[in-house]
């Protein structure tokens, strides 16, 4: 009896302590501490990445119109050239020769017509006159149109005596930067030749990506409203963001057929030369709607097998699960199209610590 009086003891002594123990947790444990955020608002983005190349909206490629010797190359290979610049001279001798032939031929021709043109006064005013016969004013109506004839065909010889002349000397009709010369001083060329330098413009240049006929029409719906509202950005190959931003100007006047894309172009100010024609960069085609919507930190939104969701504090502190759809991510703060209203509270760290229905204590951000 004892000892079964003393076990029954030490059966009581330890359910009290283990009683008070558990009442002691409940009462007394400490709150999880968190970091809370509250919900503001920002104009929504809608942006899309493609892939995208650097072009030239002019490009020239330089020939010879006459035969001759390059008595002179005007530029430096890979050089930034201006419009008009010189860049080929040819022996013109044979050119400068040809326009004065021509020059005296023309002279020839109008003192012919000159002649023939009294002559043909001389014989109206005697046939007035009733003293010569009319086919004597035929005759000399005829020659005097042969000789009005005669020089405009000098005038043309001139013309293109000049031209040719004017060919020997091969300018840049547009400013931009030159490649190697295929040909040089010394060499005598053609017309067949083929290309003796090539010039593209710089500054400014288009980048040319394709679209989703989808993406086109969900999120503009109009070629005037994607030109109005469209703002294009492109990372360069180092992953920098290229710090001027551009806008659609031109879109192709059809659809591929095999990718349902519509090619665009977008024309970017090229000041210090960082984008280079035939080059491959990253596009970010924007959008700025009018439309608020709410925003938190990034952090604050966590994932699951089933949706996205945050944490959610009421007056008391009691954080609750509630999903929400994500929009785009702009700059530090992450855009919730659904799920969340301007001015609630969000657990923005150490969710790890969140039970559910169980008080916090909030540590404003």
């Amino acid at each position: 009896m004892k000892k079964e009086s003393l076990a029954s003891l030490r059966f009581a002594l330890a359910a009290g302590v283990l009683l008070a123990a558990c009442s002691l947790t409940a009462a007394e444990a400490p709150k999880a501490c968190v970091a809370v955020g509250t919900v503001s608002s920002t104009r929504n983005v809608v942006q899309h990445r493609y892939t995208g190349r650097v072009v030239s909206p002019a490009k020239v490629d330089l020939i010879a119109r006459v035969s001759g010797e390059i008595l002179e190359v005007g530029f430096e290979e890979g050089s930034f050239v201006e419009e008009g610049q010189i860049m080929y001279k040819l022996d013109d001798v044979q050119y400068k020769a040809s326009v004065m032939s021509a020059e005296a031929k023309l002279a020839e021709a109008q003192a012919k017509y000159e002649y023939a043109e009294q002559t043909y006064k001389r014989i109206d005013d005697l046939f007035a006159k009733q003293v010569t016969a009319k086919d004597n004013l035929d005759n000399a109506k005829s020659g005097m149109n042969v000789a009005k004839a005669a020089v405009q065909a000098a005038e043309a010889s001139l013309l293109t005596a000049q031209e040719n002349l004017s060919y020997t000397v091969i300018t840049s009709p547009i400013a931009g930067k030159v490649g190697t010369t295929a040909i040089t001083k010394g060499n005598y060329i053609t017309p067949s030749s083929g290309v003796l330098a090539s010039v593209i413009q710089q500054d400014p240049l288009r980048v040319r990506f394709a679209i989703s006929n989808k993406d086109f029409l969900k999120d503009y719906g109009s070629e005037k409203e994607l030109k109005e509202k469209a703002e294009v950005s492109v990372k360069l190959g180092d992953g920098s963001l290229y710090p001027e931003t551009g806008k659609v100007t031109i879109t192709e006047n059809q659809s591929n057929e095999a990718t349902d894309t519509v090619i665009l172009y977008a024309v970017f100010k090229n000041p210090e030369y960082k984008l280079s024609p035939g080059a491959t960069v990253s596009v970010l085609l924007t959008k700025n709607e009018n439309v608020t919507y709410p925003c938190v930190l990034p952090s604050a939104v966590m994932h699951d097998g089933a949706a996205s969701y945050v944490y959610v504090l009421d007056e008391k502190n009691i954080p609750s699960r509630r999903n929400v759809k994500e929009g785009v991510q702009k700059g530090d703060k992450q855009i919730i199209l659904e799920g969340l209203k301007e001015g609630e509270r969000v657990v923005t760290d150490g969710m790890l610590k969140v039970v559910p229905g169980s008080e916090v204590v909030p540590v404003e951000e």
